[in-house]
């Protein structure tokens, strides 16, 4: 009796210690986000975002960056590996709309979803692709 007790006491902590050790993805996903802060991201779950995204998939991540370039206003969701305009339609109807939809096609085609406002550029992403996928992205939209 007393050689079950002590197997179990042992079998409960060894489980406990293991369910605290993290996964190798949840190491990949932490050293990515340190990386991405490191780049000037911010990074939150699409769960708690603060900005409403037309996908609702839980499993990719908001990024944010300052916007340096000259859109100001736009939403873009991919369709079928094609971006198109969300909002404001009013978009669609300017002179710039063909040259704005050009620059938009040649971002990476992780990017599921982008939004630009006066100050931020928030994008949808999936995180599995790694750091370099992200270093491609910092730098097409630098280039916008």
């Amino acid at each position: 009796m007393e050689y079950i007790v002590i197997i179990l006491v042992i079998v409960f902590f060894i489980g406990s210690v293991s369910f605290s050790i993290p996964s190798k993805r949840s190491k990949q996903i932490a050293q990515l986000r340190l990386d991405a802060i490191k780049l000037g991201f911010k990074i939150s779950s699409l769960a708690y975002s603060n900005i409403s995204f037309k996908s609702d998939d839980k499993s990719l991540a908001s990024y944010q960056i300052k916007n340096l370039s000259n859109i100001k206003e736009a939403h873009f969701i991919k369709d079928k590996n094609e971006f198109i305009l969300y909002s404001p339609s009013k978009l669609k109807y300017s002179n710039e709309y063909e040259s704005l939809l050009l620059t938009i096609r040649s971002l990476p085609e992780s990017i599921i979803e982008i939004i630009f406002s006066e100050a931020l550029i928030v994008f949808l992403w999936n995180e599995n692709l790694g750091i370099d996928e992200l270093k491609r992205i910092d730098s097409d939209l630098k280039k916008l």
